[in-house]
């Protein structure tokens, strides 16, 4: 490749590179993708390798070491050494891989969907290269680019001004020079270096005018309405969606519970924190017989940045949590024993009822952080006082009467099923570990698509009790909400997340956890005077994580003597001492085996590596320098043939020996004008002699044995010149 050459394709690359980084640009924004660079890079250095000359092992091989790097920047920080990373990763792959065969996509891990978008680009970057390098037409990527980006402005929050602007610029470039590559092949033209100032900068001008023109010229109200809504109300009809389905996540509306809902498992947070814990967003304490309302304000005024909010005396450290939201919310998650909240140094908090922590700006609008950290402490309940609680003693009316709360709607039954149920125990710790129990007596199944709504008459507790007893953790933390309500033992429905999926650890103390919106959750909450509200767990599949500290007074069981075995008689001795020897014996010689074994490995460590090296270089070298005893291999094979096929098949070998050595077939090239290249590379007629034999032997069916006699000759000498 000479120079000019390499210039001008060099310049193709980068106004490709350009247009094809559009399609990178809007990721951050309309996805929860983060270091959108990489890719970026990825795709500059494809580029770059499509257009040096090497050799294509050598740049496939440059490409996938680039894509595990990268992937090690993204994916390896909490592992010690790059080894541990790359055995996890292949555990991965192959993980992935069985998931992705059998058609489970949604499952897939971060680290394989974005080795699998590497990959993609990696095919982008290969068709661009093919594009712009062979086929000179760049008009469907360009216009394929134009609706893209488009499409993303018309249905996103992609605002694709400067990228329309940027398009036309970078497209109209790369078509106004394939045109003149084209023309100038085309025409044979010879001085192409004066007819190309000529040509670029009418086109320059052109281009840039253009967009001045259509970017500063006075624009007129859009004349249709918004396609969005038209669209999607046609989607509807033709589509029509099931009644009561929503998606999982977070939503601050309740009062209509119950119909099956989508599973979403998209990133809402990643948290680093040294325990497993609930992540409560509010409560709830108006039980309406469909759902759930709220009641009055919160307790707490506005408060900065890292003010404690609760004191606790406990003798426990305090505890951090740090949290990265890839979906954001003015809300902050809470786990139980919260002291303070670090994050808007420019803003304020406060409560909103429900016990909901809001984040606000300075102006008093709700902010939406990315990023905070949360102290708190470890919370441990005493089990001795807990049972000790059997009622709700001077709590206050108003206290009791909002959190013991049921509308006079509420079957009668759903209250003689609670008291059945607790009839044995006079406290309420056992009562509610009662109820909790009972949802997991093999009656009820955690379902999330087959569920039902209730009736206009009827109520959400009494149908999931008596009717369905099938739901998922909004029928579970309702009912046993509703069952000890119905008692007189002060309960509310608590919502948020739940842990979220073990990712990892930091440093040793932290362990890192993925929230998903599939990890949104319901429990409920227990009062008791001594230790506050205590979390309850009574959906099928989930534990609770609250900690209970066994404080009661345990009763020293009586000791039973141990039974004492009888003596065995002489004949039983030798027969287990006999059996004793013949065990290891054979210990024995299996241990010496192992042991030579490791021995030798020991050993012989270093010379194993040396011969690993030394195979792998001679492999290397043999595969660089194929062209070179290729030959040798083919005259030994087609020496002495004289079969019907065998100068069809020589042929074709020696078309891939040119190719190897250098001597290449230009698209569209017909078989007499690449012998005719041929004989002129290698000064001789030998080809073309070839060449017509071959087409003789295929296109008008003459004897292939007598033309193989006759071209035999004519290939030997070819080869052979190929040998370099």
């Amino acid at each position: 490749m000479n120079k000019k050459h390499f210039v001008s394709t060099l310049i193709l690359y980068v106004f490709g590179f350009l247009l094809l980084c559009e399609w990178i640009r809007p990721l951050d924004q309309i996805t929860d993708t983060g270091e959108i660079h990489y890719f970026v890079i990825f795709i500059a250095a494809s580029l770059l390798l499509n257009n040096l000359p090497v050799y294509r092992w050598l740049r496939q091989l440059l490409k996938t070491s680039l894509i595990i790097v990268f992937l090690f920047y993204v994916f390896g920080s909490q592992y010690l050494s790059f080894f541990e990373w790359i055995k996890s990763f292949l555990k991965d792959i192959y993980t992935n891989g069985k998931m992705l065969l059998s058609g489970n996509v949604y499952d897939l891990s971060d680290i394989f969907r974005t080795l699998l978008f590497f990959i993609l680009l990696w095919i982008m970057t290969y068709l661009l290269s093919y594009w712009l390098t062979i086929r000179k037409r760049i008009f469907i990527f360009y216009i394929m680019t134009v609706l893209y980006v488009g499409v993303l402005d018309s249905f996103t929050i992609y605002n694709a001004e400067w990228a329309i602007v940027r398009i036309v610029v970078f497209g109209f470039t790369l078509l106004g020079i394939l045109f003149f590559q084209r023309l100038v092949d085309k025409e044979q033209i010879r001085n192409r270096q004066q007819i190309l100032g000529k040509w670029v900068i009418p086109l320059i001008i052109m281009i840039f005018a253009s967009v001045f023109i259509g970017y500063a010229s006075p624009k007129a109200g859009p004349i249709w309405p918004d396609p969005v809504p038209f669209i999607q109300s046609k989607a509807d009809n033709v589509f029509p969606r099931k009644s009561g389905v929503s998606r999982i996540g977070y939503s601050p509306d309740d009062s209509k519970l119950g119909g099956p809902f989508l599973g979403d498992n998209r990133v809402v947070f990643i948290v680093k924190t040294p325990t497993k814990q609930y992540w409560r967003v509010e409560t709830k304490d108006d039980y309406t017989g469909k759902g759930w309302e709220k009641i009055g304000e919160g307790e707490f005024g506005e408060f900065l940045s890292g003010d404690e909010i609760n004191v606790y005396t406990e003798d426990e450290p305090t505890r951090k949590a740090r949290l990265d939201f890839k979906i954001t919310y003015p809300h902050i998650v809470q786990p139980y024993g919260f002291l303070s909240v670090h994050g808007n140094e420019d803003g304020y908090f406060k409560f909103d009822s429900g016990e909901k922590l809001l984040s606000y700006n300075a102006d008093n609008t709700p902010s939406k952080l990315d990023h905070y950290e949360i102290d708190y402490v470890r919370t441990a309940f005493s089990l001795k006082e807990m049972r000790e609680t059997q009622s709700t003693g001077d709590l206050g009316n108003v206290f009791t009467l909002r959190n013991t709360q049921l509308p006079k709607t509420i079957p009668d039954r759903v209250r003689d099923l609670a008291e059945e149920i607790t009839e044995d125990h006079d406290n309420f710790y056992d009562k509610a570990k009662a109820i909790e129990r009972y949802f997991k007596n093999g009656d009820f199944v955690y379902d999330q698509t087959d569920v039902a709504i209730p009736e206009e008459e009827q109520d959400y507790v009494d149908q999931f009790l008596f009717e369905t007893k099938k739901g998922y953790c909004d029928n579970f933390s309702t009912s046993m909400v509703v069952m000890l309500r119905s008692i007189g033992i002060p309960a509310r429905w608590a919502k948020g997340y739940a842990a979220g999926q073990y990712y990892g650890e930091t440093d040793g103390t932290d362990r890192v956890y993925k929230v998903t919106n599939n990890e949104a959750h319901s429990w409920v909450e227990v009062f008791f005077p001594t230790q506050g509200w205590v979390p309850f767990e009574p959906t099928i599949g989930f534990s609770s994580y609250a900690t209970i500290l066994n404080d009661e007074k345990k009763e020293s069981a009586p000791i039973t003597p141990a039974i004492q075995p009888s003596k065995p008689t002489e004949l039983e001795k030798k027969e287990n001492l006999k059996e004793e020897n013949n065990k290891q014996t054979k210990k024995d010689k299996t241990k010496g085996r192992s042991s030579k074994d490791s021995s030798f490995i020991a050993k012989s460590k270093y010379i194993l590596f040396f011969i690993l090296i030394v195979s792998i270089g001679i492999g290397a070298l043999a595969y660089w320098q194929r062209s070179k005893w290729i030959p040798y291999v083919l005259l030994w094979k087609y020496k002495g043939k004289n079969g019907g096929d065998t100068l069809v098949h020589a042929y074709e070998e020696l078309l891939k020996q040119l190719d190897r050595f250098g001597v290449k077939r230009n698209m569209g090239q017909t078989l007499r004008e690449y012998a005719n290249y041929v004989d002129y590379h290698f000064d001789t007629k030998d080809m073309s002699a070839l060449t017509q034999s071959y087409e003789r032997a295929i296109y008008r069916g003459d004897s292939l044995d007598s033309e193989w006699e006759y071209a035999s000759e004519l290939w030997e000498n070819l080869i052979k010149k190929t040998t370099g």
